[in-house]
């Protein structure tokens, strides 16, 4: 009893939305049309055609209507053949004809009078692509570009900047909450956070930092479309741009593809700002920081049961060993020696002398003032009134001398150095297809993205800037799930249902670079 009454609600979900041919749910498929004339322009009701995927060996079939309409929806992006048959006309075919998500191909057919056993075929290249069915101002790429155009690191978000009116912002999201890499990108004038992210019709989105979830392989992709202006109203959300993905499926043949790049910093030049060779040094290893990425990935797909069932699955597994650099300041070395008690400043006094920052200051900004609103006689904080915790954070910052010139008389800015973080990350997405009628399809597929990002501080155990990526000092570890499945079903040529279920997880587990450690209790500052 209890699976009919779930078969009930699901069917009445499955009816719930049922959308005629002309109206909405084309986000995920495509669709093809035309009408049948004879070499007068007459409308020829009641034609045969039948629509063939080339790839799996599914096809549709439909009549043409009293006006010679025809019509083929929900359509696997891919690419299909046409075949129009008709009592006392030549067979008609149309070849090659690529049908992308969210769009629409228009096919004239015009028949021959003749013999059904004759053929006239038409090919792609001889179809108009004038888009007529809809105002929507995009951008289609299809899997060959996705593959072949040189998007930077082999990343999907990037796919945006090849748009006129798109423009990377200066910052960014913190590395260990934006792992997946996903750009900080305006397109038009409209910030990041209205780009509406789909992955196979289902949200792909975080809605609190405005960024993707799962980063697709592009190796995974079969086309992408990214629109700017007059999008669908079922994307209401969306602000700036709508973009839209579409993972590969398997065909009746197997195929494949493999990939490893890998970048070095060996050869890069260094910024003579802030990578240099240290005092004493006598070779160039402190110059450029060590930097190695290793992108390896590939896909597979092909038939689990002709002409019915097929998979597809990908993965990228990524190494990288991050080389970056950053500067901050440190005490002057005067500061540090007198407040640590190793020297006494000019004025003689024991204690932090601060004059050389009144010096480069001036009386107004570089002066230290007592409790009372009175200044320190020569800008000195006497021995006995120093902060013990702050006397224990210099201890942990001795070793860490001015190394350049920096300004103010390089009392600020005056420390630089480089080092190395790691990020590894795996990602994965598994597909399958099931024709299981000629009206009904159903698919499922699942994506996964996990990665460890760490990286240490410039000061050790004093912190600071790290040298992770985007100088990020911590460890950090995350993993993004994706799941979409549904099915279509026509239940007849001018009625139709999608349903859709869709999920995902975005999780990040980050600790701080001491993590463990009791470092205001070590200072002197407890609780």
């Amino acid at each position: 009893m209890q699976w009919m009454k779930l078969g009930r609600v699901v069917l009445f979900a499955a009816l719930a939305v049922c959308l005629s041919t002309a109206s909405f749910g084309q986000a995920v498929y495509g669709s093809l049309f035309g009408t049948v004339t004879d070499n007068t322009g007459a409308a020829i009701p009641g034609a045969t055609i039948t629509v063939t995927d080339t790839g799996k060996g599914t096809s549709v079939t439909s009549q043409s209507n009293d006006s010679g309409e025809w019509r083929a929806e929900h359509l696997i992006p891919d690419t299909y053949d046409v075949k129009v048959t008709m009592a006392g006309f030549k067979t008609f075919t149309a070849t090659g004809l690529v049908v992308y998500a969210d769009q629409s191909l228009k096919v004239p057919t015009q028949m021959e009078v003749g013999g059904a056993t004759q053929t006239v075929t038409v090919n792609a290249e001889n179809v108009p692509q004038l888009k007529t069915d809809r105002a929507d101002v995009s951008t289609t790429f299809t899997a060959n570009e996705v593959a072949d155009l040189p998007i930077g690191q082999r990343n999907f978000t990037n796919l945006q900047l090849l748009l006129p009116g798109a423009q990377q912002l200066g910052w960014s999201h913190a590395a260990d909450e934006n792992p997946q890499g996903s750009q900080q990108i305006m397109v038009d004038g409209q910030t990041f956070g209205g780009v509406a992210f789909e992955l196979d019709g289902t949200d792909n989105q975080d809605p609190i930092l405005g960024i993707i979830v799962i980063n697709p392989n592009l190796d995974s992709i079969t086309e992408s479309k990214i629109t700017t202006q007059n999008f669908d109203a079922e994307f209401g959300k969306a602000v700036a741009s709508v973009v839209t993905a579409q993972t590969k499926s398997g065909t009746n043949h197997f195929h494949g593809s493999g990939f490893w790049y890998r970048e070095s910093n060996a050869n890069q030049a260094t910024n003579p700002y802030t990578q240099f060779r240290s005092a004493g040094a006598t070779n160039n290893d402190n110059l450029v920081p060590g930097g190695l990425r290793n992108q390896i990935g590939g896909s597979i797909g092909g038939p689990i049961l002709k002409d019915k069932v097929f998979f597809f699955g990908d993965f990228e597994l990524q190494r990288q060993k991050v080389g970056t650099s950053a500067t901050m300041t440190v005490p002057s070395a005067m500061l540090m020696s007198t407040c640590l008690g190793s020297t006494v400043g000019p004025s003689g006094i024991p204690g932090c002398d601060f004059s050389e920052y009144a010096a480069a200051l001036g009386a107004t900004n570089g002066t230290i003032y007592q409790a009372d609103g009175t200044p320190y006689p020569g800008n000195v904080i006497p021995s006995g009134q120093l902060s013990p915790p702050a006397v224990n954070l210099f201890k942990l910052l001795q070793p860490f001398a001015p190394n350049r010139t920096g300004q103010f008389n390089g009392l600020q800015a005056n420390y630089s150095a480089s080092g190395t973080g790691i990020f590894n990350s795996d990602q994965w997405d598994i597909r399958g297809d099931y024709q299981v009628t000629p009206a009904i399809h159903a698919f499922g597929r699942f994506s996964r993205f996990t990665d460890v990002l760490s990286g240490s501080t410039i000061f050790g155990a004093a912190g600071g800037a790290g040298f992770g990526i985007a100088n990020y000092g911590g460890n950090s570890a995350g993993a993004n799930d994706s799941l979409a499945t549904g099915f279509d079903w026509a239940l007849k040529p001018n009625l139709l249902t999608d349903f859709r279920i869709g999920y995902y997880r975005y999780n990040i587990q980050d600790e701080k670079y001491n993590e463990g450690i009791p470092f205001m209790e070590n200072l002197g500052i407890p609780a």
